[in-house]
């Protein structure tokens, strides 16, 4: 059985509140109809927004429902592009606690960003070793040992001696001299790094900068800056942290940096 009712009103009994069908009953709105709720409040289950898909990876044009403050609570929608964010995007976490050989960054440079920086909160080894990093030439463990890595590091000791090394055509980045491991509180480096085109998005070379802080294997405390260039032009999908002892300890974050 079917029908169709045609009113222009509604109106519930005096001081009653109307029903309009019975749980579990679907209504279907044509397309073009609207609903003016300008003068009333409308309610909607939570379904409507739960019940719907997940999407885990947002683009520009992504719609995000809003009421306007500055029209009177007038519902509209804004696109993602607009909504306010952060510069930096975390890419990858790493937490050391027990000795393991070296650690790789894997797969975490793509064409998303063209500049990426890492939050270096302490690594320590085993026993005294310098730190040292190798890019990455697939999205796994491959590394780039070939002598196109170019660096140099200058900065002081805390008795005023300077702390300088540099490379040409090296097999690796150094990152500082021996540091000392025997404190769990303040031994190992700690420090952070901007990676600039690391991924070859133009195939071009990949430019390092960063300022470590450490103490020596003379237990001297050292403050230095550090930039290197790798010449190379094939895309780097990571990098490797490592040295000649394992490593003990490692706290650090690299973020993606937002234009």
């Amino acid at each position: 059985m079917s029908s169709e009712i045609k009113a222009d009103k509604w109106s519930p009994a005096s001081g009653t509140s109307a029903t309009i069908g019975d749980s579990g009953d679907t209504y279907t709105v044509p397309s073009g109809v609207t609903l003016d709720t300008s003068s009333s409040t409308l309610t909607l289950p939570s379904s409507v927004i739960t019940g719907q898909s997940a999407k885990t990876s947002l683009v520009d044009a992504d719609k995000f429902l809003i009421s306007d403050s500055a029209a009177s609570g007038a519902l509209k929608y804004v696109e993602k592009q607009y909504l306010p964010s952060g510069t930096l995007i975390e890419i990858a976490e790493a937490n050391v606690t027990s000795n393991v050989g070296s650690y790789f960054f894997s797969n975490v440079f793509s064409s998303t960003y063209d500049s990426y920086f890492l939050d270096l909160r302490k690594l320590r080894f085993a026993s005294d070793a310098g730190l040292q990093m190798r890019l990455l030439s697939n999205s796994t463990t491959g590394e780039f040992s070939g002598a196109y890595y170019q660096y140099a590091f200058y900065g002081l000791d805390a008795v005023n001696n300077e702390e300088r090394d540099f490379g040409n055509g090296d097999t690796k980045f150094a990152l500082g001299r021996t540091q000392d491991a025997d404190s769990s509180s303040d031994g190992g480096i700690t420090g952070n790094m901007y990676f600039y085109n690391p991924f070859a998005n133009n195939s071009s070379s990949l430019n390092v900068v960063g300022q470590f802080a450490y103490r020596d294997d003379s237990n001297v405390f050292n403050g230095i800056n550090f930039a290197g260039n790798y010449s190379g032009t094939s895309a780097r999908y990571g990098f490797v942290l490592f040295g000649s002892q394992n490593i003990n300890q490692l706290q650090a974050t690299l973020y993606g940096i937002v234009k």
